[in-house]
């Protein structure tokens, strides 16, 4: 029997691709294909981007934790020490820490020298390692000239000290356009600063899971911003933002008091999901003026997705200052106590085209229900198409009006309403949902 000759056409690929096709593999599975062949054996160290994680690289037996600190410390310099691409497009470090962390000063400052363009860094403190402080970051840090892209996760404090006399030392970073902070320890004036350094920033998302006392955002060329509140943070801190070239603005946990300085003429998309502290009567006049503040800042938006969860939305009414009279597309999420939201919302909508009602998940179940409300003629006059999402049983129904012509549909009609047409087009319409409260 004739054997079939195999025929090795990746290897032949030119070495430029072959680099390519690594780009998409951690490193240390990059390092793994020197063993295919003597083309391979140095195609790794010509590839421009470094994954290393202490998690899947490490392989000595559980419980010597100081031992894999030292073996992924020589292994991270051994990697940088045999590179030969010359500048670095990406340095990716996934590294749980323990007894020392002073490697990182010579890794980054050979990064640094590369002219690297994305850092990621997502550094935890072992399990074993209570009593070791959060890393701090050297100072060759500090100024990255090369950066576009640095996203920072984990235990890691990068703040200045401003009662140490280092006038020198300070955030240069001219090329940065995309900033995200995920859990870091960052203080007011030490967040000040770093945004200052980065004069070309249009992306910036954060935690404030340590913050406390007075921030402010000004970056005039931002156009995106993410803050993601955590429930570990008790502190009621302030924040202000000058960002009027925005354009994307997310928003997710407690609301605390945030402040815009300037119209978001430009504003496109939003998302804002607030979740409520147990508001008491004393508070919840500032909880609603906080709501208040912030759609007003959101009021040109195109693109909206709101979720108000949390039984004291039940209370809440009149966080709309005027209408929106941009917003064309309208996500919504409803629980027994926001519906009251949703109407005012929708009377405050005059064009809108798409709206998408999905129902949340009541912590604390409440009779509350839809009011149906009072409508002029034109009311969602310009509404095209509607999509409901997770409205099971036949207690939950949907009521269209079309002109004299009533359409019910309820889960006899779709059998489950999450499998119903994915929109009806209803131009012009007027729609109410039920809840039934009996």
């Amino acid at each position: 029997m004739k054997k079939i000759a195999v025929v090795d056409r990746i290897s032949d690929l030119p070495e430029s691709l072959l680099c390519h096709i690594l780009c998409f593999l951690p490193t240390k599975e990059a390092v793994a294909t020197s063993l295919l062949s003597s083309r391979w054996k140095l195609l790794w160290t010509l590839v421009p981007k470094l994954d290393l994680d202490s998690e899947n690289i490490n392989t000595l037996p559980d419980g010597d934790d100081e031992k894999c600190d030292i073996m992924f410390a020589n292994i991270v310099s051994r990697v940088l020490a045999q590179q030969q691409c010359g500048e670095l497009q990406s340095f990716r470090l996934q590294w749980q820490f323990g007894w020392d962390g002073s490697h990182l000063d010579a890794w980054l400052r050979t990064v640094a020298a590369r002219k690297v363009k994305e850092l990621y860094l997502d550094i935890h403190i072992g399990y074993s390692y209570d009593d070791v402080e959060n890393l701090k970051l050297p100072p060759i840090f500090f100024s990255f000239r090369t950066l576009v892209v640095l996203k920072l996760s984990g235990d890691i404090d990068i703040d200045i000290d401003v009662d140490v006399d280092t006038p020198a030392l300070s955030f240069h970073f001219p090329s940065l356009k995309i900033l995200h902070l995920l859990n870091i320890h960052l203080a007011e004036h030490s967040f000040l600063r770093l945004l200052c350094g980065c004069p070309i920033l249009e992306d910036l998302s954060f935690t404030s899971e340590y913050f406390e006392g007075q921030y402010k955002i000004c970056v005039p060329l931002l156009k995106r911003l993410c803050i993601l509140e955590t429930e570990f943070n008790d502190s009621d801190y302030q924040l202000e933002i000058y960002a009027p070239a925005l354009e994307y603005f997310n928003f997710d946990g407690y609301l605390r008091d945030i402040k815009f300085h300037e119209n978001l003429d430009n504003l496109v998309q939003a998302g804002v999901y607030i979740s409520t502290f147990e508001v008491e009567d004393e508070h919840e006049e500032c909880f609603s003026k906080r709501v208040f503040r912030l759609f007003a800042a959101l009021n040109n938006v195109k693109f909206l997705s709101f979720s108000p969860s949390g039984i004291e939305w039940h209370s809440i009414a009149n966080i709309y200052p005027s209408a929106f009279q941009n917003l064309v597309q309208l996500e919504f999420k409803v629980v027994d106590c926001n519906w009251h939201l949703l109407g005012d919302l929708l009377q405050k909508a005059p064009n809108l085209e798409s709206l998408v009602i999905s129902k949340g998940y009541d912590f604390i179940p409440s009779n509350l229900c839809w009011k149906e409300p009072k409508y002029e003629p034109e009311y969602l006059s310009s509404l095209t198409s509607f999509y409901y999402r997770g409205f099971k049983g036949p207690q939950q129904l949907v009521y269209l009006e079309m002109n004299e012509i009533s359409l019910w549909h309820s889960r006899s009609v779709f059998g489950n309403i999450d499998m119903a047409p994915p929109f009806m087009s209803i131009c012009p319409v007027f729609f109410a949902l039920y809840n039934s409260c009996t």
